[in-house]
């Protein structure tokens, strides 16, 4: 969920960022805690959590390791580090700044666990991330993806405006901008296969998934409402998104995310968050 970028740095609103990424956090803590309680088996002398954004998943993997393993942070912007630094404390992690599509940062052989949430997505060879990746495990070591799942779902069906099940169509939104985003990525490849034939592919064994549900009823907390507004606006500010969609959509969407609009102020207490993340794991041999 972490939507940065390494190339689109120029025009970022940091602190606004940071703000996005600690609200999505909070929403999402208890998912987190699940998925590195799952993920750390308690022998780990390094972790990595690769592309950390504003640091939420590194502190479940602190919490759920304990002082034992040396816990590594990466991701290409150093306002983030600065960000996890700060939550999970100075002395409990160390950061590396690395543009994560030239250069993985992590000395091969050397993590027992590497997780990477929402990450590999955004680099041009996927597969080749992956033996990458793969390369850096110690003998036994895990990696776990943070990828796939099911999009969220937060409005009533019928909003008493527009046509109903906007959010159906705002799937197909992300998708066709997705697709034009791997498309668009320098020297991009195509990955004609889901994430576990890519770890098989990959050379990694042991391969399985697991899914964690997001699941916070109506009516939600201030934090988790701003985080479902901030998504919606997402499609209208994000280059080309809201194009793919018909102009009474697009209407719809600016009266959802207008805070003085009286049809945000109306469904405000019927707005939930339901999701699905789903982390795909393997082991090298």
């Amino acid at each position: 969920m972490h939507g940065h970028h390494a190339g689109h740095v120029e025009d970022v609103d940091w602190a606004g960022m940071l703000e996005a990424l600690r609200r999505a956090d909070e929403v999402e803590v208890e998912v987190n805690a699940q998925i590195a309680g799952w993920l750390v088996r308690g022998q780990e002398r390094v972790i990595v959590d690769l592309g950390c954004g504003a640091g939420g998943m590194t502190v479940a993997l602190a919490a759920a390791a304990g002082p034992q393993p040396k816990l590594i942070a990466v991701d290409g912007q150093p306002a983030l580090l600065e960000e996890t630094r700060r939550r999970v404390g100075e002395a409990a992690v160390e950061t590396r700044v690395a543009d994560l599509s030239a250069e993985i940062p992590v000395e091969a052989g050397s993590a027992d666990l590497i997780w990477a949430g929402s990450v590999v997505h955004h680099l041009p060879d996927q597969l080749a991330a992956l033996r990458e990746l793969a390369a850096r495990l110690a003998p036994g070591g895990l990696l776990a993806l943070g990828e796939g799942g099911l999009r969220p779902r937060s409005l009533p069906w019928d909003l008493g405006v527009g046509e109903p099940g906007l959010e159906v169509r705002l799937d197909l939104a992300q998708e066709r901008w997705f697709a034009a985003m791997r498309r668009d990525i320098p020297g991009s490849v195509p990955m004609p296969m889901g994430w576990p034939a890519a770890f098989r592919e990959a050379g990694l064994a042991d391969v399985s998934t697991r899914s964690f549900l997001l699941d916070r009823p109506a009516p939600l907390p201030a934090a988790a409402v701003d985080l479902v507004v901030e998504r919606l606006r997402g499609f209208l500010d994000r280059d080309k998104l809201g194009e793919a969609l018909v102009a009474e959509d697009q209407d719809t969407l600016r009266r959802l995310t207008d805070l003085d609009d009286e049809l945000l102020a109306r469904i405000r207490d019927e707005l939930f968050l339901l999701s699905v993340r789903t982390v795909c794991v393997g082991r090298v041999r």
